[in-house]
């Protein structure tokens, strides 16, 4: 894709349309959470990151069973 081609400008357009929207939807989670965000977002996170800790061992005890 050549810079300044049509293709270019629509992708960049689109790019710029998706930022809008991630941030819009950033903005209005916070105002609905208000003060209880940032502990919304860690609870999240740590549940995630419990759960892939359990899919990657999970993996692991598949590839190298105990001898």
């Amino acid at each position: 894709m050549k810079i300044g081609s049509k293709e270019w400008w629509i992708d960049r357009a689109a790019l710029i349309v998706v930022a809008i929207g991630c941030a819009a939807l950033a903005w209005l989670f916070s105002a609905a959470a208000g003060n209880y965000a940032t502990e919304i977002l860690l609870a999240v996170v740590f549940v995630a990151l419990i759960l892939d800790n359990r899919r990657m061992r999970k993996i692991l005890k598949e590839r190298n069973p105990p001898a």
